[in-house]
Parts: structure tokens; sequence; C-alpha cells
């Protein structure tokens, strides 16, 4: 049975938005210390910068939108910009505001600093698309234009619904994509869509100088794109679209990272594991063991959260971690403005239901959870109030049942066994001190191949062009239009066969999950490797599929980097034959499942272990000589989310409208990839062998 809830009158109220000032509310009374990682902090009463337009906390339902207010802050930044007093400003006077005053660049390009608007042509571009976007083709903005510019943006387009209703009127031939065409349609022809678009333009003006307005609007929406979607619509008119996707992920020096763990609830002592997980990581902890369980009715509540509180003041993490019932505690250091950096989660408390903006945050959660049970969509719809790509859910989940009956995965209970393993709780601790915490423990996923595999998969290639940088077939003329040749046979003692052979014979440095013996399928004998060269469906399927992910994860505002969102993986069949020759799509994901159930959902399954796929029954019958075959396949696996077998060939929601990509069997040290789509796999090569 879970305990019951924290007594309403014991907790400090939400603070849904700033007010007031808080400065005093440490022992000393003076500012807390600066934070050394990007996302954390110490609140010392002073509204951010970038405030005045959003709630800063806890997240509200109610609106924040107040135009008076709005009107006299662009004033001040306009009064900037103008220095000379002037009703008007030139693009100069833009550009020179913005690399020389803070406060207009917080305000016009939050997360730009002064370097990457002087040095980075990135910075340079989001300025010049910025200018565009208030001036619509003029060379000087009145500050009449200037404040439409932010009315627009703040107020009459926060409305997700009401941009859904322009953004289907801009969609004519309903494929949720706005060519470039669509827009100047629609503009022509539907005035309310060109005041939106275009502000306060004048239609009576000529056909050139409209065309060159709603060009430079195309481009600032859907950027080198030749068409933009829902997602790009609605973060253009709010004021969220970033020019550069770079993501700085750093390596982290585990022993100069300061951790604040809340004691109760962790498991010291009822699940010690995960206790001394986190001690022999390496990293600084200090602890808050003197605090009382919150779900204790009788107490008063807030003085204990004024000494977590204090620990923060005194040590200076740079990241804070709670279990259970301690996670209540972090709720209200949120709430209550004590902590609004990096945050890890373990069995997240029932009263978490709001994540901190602009913050990172990883909620570690298990299917067999009996102490808080909570449906997966629940958590999922959590993590969506926080800011994308900063927050990320860990969960462990069960699979489905064998025809024998047998589960191979059981999700986690309260003490989630599976954080305990392959390192995985130090890198969530990790991945909340990164920019974007779920790309980071993709990033991690890397890692756990040993360091031969790694380096074999890198001068294989993990890019479409580069795989076939040993390909023969379309370099000789006789052969181009010839389809009935796809197995080039690749030479023992090449470089080929040995990257090749390496990524087939390796595996992962963590143990296998499914119990195939390693060692034994190292000294596995490996007869044939047979390239597979089909131009037709690498490029009509492959590089495709490869773009259209690409393009996905950068509207989504993540980082497309090869190795980490493609992989070099394992597939067994009967029906090799007929993937290898098929033009288009060798593999049928909506058809398949794994052999004898579709664990996971339905899809097509690939391996990251070649001895898991010769040790069951994925290989199909051996030949007459005892050999068998398997596929290495080249897979675009792009951002990926636990599996489940209630997936039907629908992913979830990653962000609006974009899903995930593809499913895994585990967040920690995935085995098992499952694909949704026929074009994410390319039959790379054929390997003939012997073994287990």
């Amino acid at each position: 049975m879970a305990p019951p809830p924290i007594a309403a009158h014991t907790m400090p109220p939400a603070m849904a938005q700033l007010g007031g000032s808080r400065r005093g509310m440490y022992t000393d009374g003076g500012p807390p210390p600066s934070p050394r990682f990007p996302g954390q902090g110490y609140y010392d009463g002073t509204p951010p910068a970038d405030s005045s337009s959003r709630h800063f906390f806890i997240k509200s339902n109610q609106p924040t939108f107040d135009e008076d207010h709005m009107v006299k802050e662009v004033q001040n930044i306009f009064n900037r910009i103008c220095k000379d007093g002037g009703d008007a400003m030139s693009r100069l006077q833009f550009f020179t505001a913005l690399t020389t005053d803070a406060t207009v660049r917080t305000f016009l390009l939050p997360g730009h600093d002064k370097q990457t608007l002087m040095e980075n042509e990135d910075g340079y571009e989001a300025a010049h698309h910025l200018f565009n976007d208030i001036a619509r083709g003029r060379q000087r903005v009145h500050f009449k234009v200037f404040v439409e510019h932010f009315r627009h943006s703040k107020a009459g387009a926060s409305n997700a619904n009401e941009l859904r209703a322009v953004f289907d009127k801009l969609d004519t031939n309903r494929n949720n994509q706005i060519s470039r065409y669509e827009l100047m349609y629609t503009v022509k022809t539907d005035p309310a869509v060109a005041k939106l678009i275009l502000h306060d333009w004048d239609m009576e003006e000529g056909e050139e100088e409209l065309s060159e307005a709603v060009d430079r609007v195309f481009q600032s929406i859907a950027g080198d794109w030749n068409s933009f979607d829902f997602a790009d619509f609605v973060a253009y008119f709010r004021g969220t679209k970033t020019a550069s996707l770079q993501t700085n992920f750093r390596n982290i020096d585990r022993r100069q990272v300061r951790v604040l763990i809340v004691g109760p609830g962790f498991g010291a002592k009822i699940n010690p594991l995960q206790t001394q997980v986190v001690a022999n990581a390496g990293f600084q902890l200090s602890w808050v063991h003197d605090v009382p369980n919150p779900e204790e009715a009788q107490f008063d509540f807030l003085p204990h959260v004024s000494r977590i509180a204090r620990a923060i003041q005194e040590n200076q993490p740079d990241l804070v971690m709670a279990g259970s019932k301690g996670g209540a505690y972090c709720v209200a250091l949120w709430q209550m403005g004590y902590w609004r950096g990096p945050t890890v989660l373990i069995n997240a408390h029932p009263t978490c239901n709001q994540l901190l903006p602009d913050v990172p945050i990883v909620i570690c959660a298990g299917d067999q959870d009996q102490t808080y049970p909570r449906p997966r969509h629940e958590l999922e719809a959590m993590i969506q109030t926080g800011t994308p790509n900063k927050c990320f859910l860990y969960y462990s989940t069960s699979s489905g049942q064998l025809a024998s009956g047998h589960t191979p995965r059981v999700g986690d209970q309260h003490n989630m066994a599976t954080i305990c393993q392959f390192d995985t709780l130090p890198r969530l601790m990790e991945a909340a001190l990164q920019p974007q915490p779920e790309v980071a423990i993709m990033k991690s996923w890397r890692d756990r191949l040993t360091p031969q595999r790694s380096e074999a998969e890198g001068l294989l290639g993990h890019t479409p062009q580069k795989f076939r940088q040993y390909w023969v077939g379309f370099k000789r003329e006789h052969l181009r239009n010839q389809d009935s040749q796809f197995l080039y046979t690749v030479q023992p003692q090449t470089t080929e066969f040995r990257l090749v052979s390496t990524i087939f014979l390796s595996g992962s440095i963590d143990p296998s999950t499914y119990g195939f013996n390693q060692a034994q399928w190292e000294r596995c004998q490996i007869f044939q490797i047979q390239r597979v060269e089909n131009p037709t469906q690498e490029e009509n399927g492959t590089r495709p599929y490869f773009d259209t992910v690409k393009k996905s994860c950068a509207r989504m505002g993540v980082e497309f980097i090869p190795s980490v969102h493609t992989r070099w993986l394992f597939h067994g069949s009967n029906a090799i034959d007929s993937i290898l020759s098929n033009p288009v799509h060798g593999f049928q994901p909506l058809t398949s499942g794994s052999a004898g159930a579709a664990v996971w959902g339905r899809g097509t399954y690939f391996a990251r272990d070649a001895g898991y796929v010769a040790s069951g029954p994925f290989c199909g019958q051996p030949q007459p000589d005892g050999t068998r075959r398997m596929l290495l396949c080249y897979v675009t696996t792009g951002m990926s989310c636990a599996g489940s077998p209630q997936h039907t060939g629908i992913l979830p929601i990653r962000q609006e409208p974009h899903r995930y990509n593809s499913t895994v069997d585990s967040l920690a040290s995935p085995e098992v990839f499952i694909i949704q789509h026929p074009g994410a796999a390319y039959p790379a090569y054929v390997i003939t062998f012997r073994g287990l």
C-alpha cells in the first residue's frame, strides 16, 4: 500500500511566478554562490533577465501575458538600442546593441553571448533573421512595429489552438508541411493569415516587395529546409527557435562534481547497493540525513526544507539527488526557490507533477513499482511539463511474454535494480549535468561497447556516404544497370574484413542480460563476409530516411550525431535473400516482430551483439555444411525510447508533433533495438559463420 500523501497544510505554497523578493532566505542573508555548471542555480530573489514574460519555477495553466508590462519592457529595450533618441532603429543599431548591451541581448536572443554573436556564424544568422522577422522587409524599425512584433509573439500567437488553426489554413495539400508556395498563396488570399505573418504590412505594396517579405519569414521558420512543420511554426511565434544545434557535451570529472543527497527515502539501509554505487562512482558526496520522513503528517514541514536549503548553501552542490519520499523535499525546494539546478529523482514522489523550466532533470521509475505506482503515460506527461530536451525519463519496463510464457525482462520495482548495474546511476547523474540529459544517456550507450568495436564502427562509417566507401560495383560501367548482382566477397586480410569481423566478434563491456557466453562467441569461425551493394535500396530508402530523421532532430532542437543516432546492429532471418534484393525497402517492420512474439511491440528487431542473435532461434536453419548466415546492418535509430508490448507501430510523441524513431529493450545498456520504418535499416554485410 502506498504511504499517505503529505498533508496539504504542511506543504509550502507553489510559487507559480516570481513575486516579491526572497532575499535573506539564506541564514547569512547574502547571495548564494555562483553555479559552476550550466542550468545550476541558487535563487537569490532576483528575477532572471528573461523571466518577465513567462513562469520561472512551477508552470501554471493561468495566462501570464501582461500587455502593459510588456510594452514598458519593450520600450526600455527599444530605448537602449536607439540611444540617440530616434523613433526608428537601423540594422546597424540593432546589431551594435546586441553585441554591446547584455540586457538587450538577453531579452532578444536568450542563450547567446557576445562571443557567439561576433564570432559564430550561427549566432550571427540568429541575429540577422530576428531583425528580418521584426522589420518585415523594411530597412528601419519604428517602435510601433517593434512592440507589435512582441505583442504577437507573447500574446496573440501564444495559444496552440490558434496557431494550429492558422497552420491548417496554410497547409493547403494537408501533408503537415508548409512549402514556400503554400505560405505565399495563403498570405495573398487570406487577410487574417497575412496580418499574423506580416503584421502591419501594406498589401497594396508591390508584388516583388511582398514576395521578399514572405521569403524572409519562410527562411526564418524553415531555416535550410524546403518546408516547415507545426513544431517549427510554434517555435517561431513563441520565440523559442534556436539557430545553432551544436550541443556542448562535456567530459565530466566525477571527482570535481559535488552532489547533495537528501537522505530520507534514498535507501541507505534498505537499499544499500544504491548507496554503494553512488559512493564508489567518485563524486564528492554530502548528505542531509537529519530531516524526518516528510510523509509523517504531524510535523512542521518548512523548517526541515530550510535545513536542506542551508546545506545547499554550505556545500554548493552541482547536483541535488533524492529518492522516493525524499523527492517531496526536492519539490518543496523547487517551489520555494531554494534550488533550481540539475536534479535526479529516483521513484519520483507523487507530489512531483510539474517540473522546473530551463533546468536539467532526470526522473527514474519502473513499471513494477508498488509503492508509488504511476502509469507510463502519466510520467511522460510530467516530463513534458519541463523544458524540451532538458528533462529525461529513465523508465525500466517489462517486456511481453514469449510463446513459452517466459518474460525476457521485468521492469524495476521501487528499489530500482537496473540503475545499480552497468554504472547506470552515475551515468544518469552525469547526464543531469549536461545540456540535454536524454542525448547524453544515448551517447553513453556507445561507451558501453568495447574499445575495439567502437574503433571498428567508426572506421567503417556512421553515415550512408561513409559506409559506401568500399563499394566497387557502381564503379564498373558494365554493372551499373545490372540489378542481379548485389553481393561482393570481402577478401580476408583486408581492412574491411578486419573491421566487419571485429564488430561481429566483439560486444559490450557489460554482460548480456540474455545470458549468451561472449567468451565462447569470440571463438566463432567466420567463413565468408559479403558486402551488399544495392544502390537503389540505399538511395531510395536508407538515405531519405536518414535525412528525414536528421531533419526531425533539428526541429526538436537536437544535434544529430552519427554513432549516437545511427548504429551497426545485427539481424537474423530466413528471408535474407529477399531482404538483400528488394529495390526500395529490405525490411518490413510492421509485418514482423521478434522470433515467436513481439515482446517489445511490432517492428523489425536488431541486436547489438551478434552472439545474442546466434544463441537464439533468430538465424534460421543452418546450411547443409552447418554454417549459418547473419546480417550486419546500418540502422538509423534516431531518438530511442523504452519499448513496450503495447506498441503497435506508432511510437510515443517525444516533442509535438515529432515521435520517437525507435525503441530499445533497456535505457541502461540496450541490447535490442526495434525500428518501425522500412527505410531505417540497410543490410550492409552478410556474414557466414559457424559457432554457438
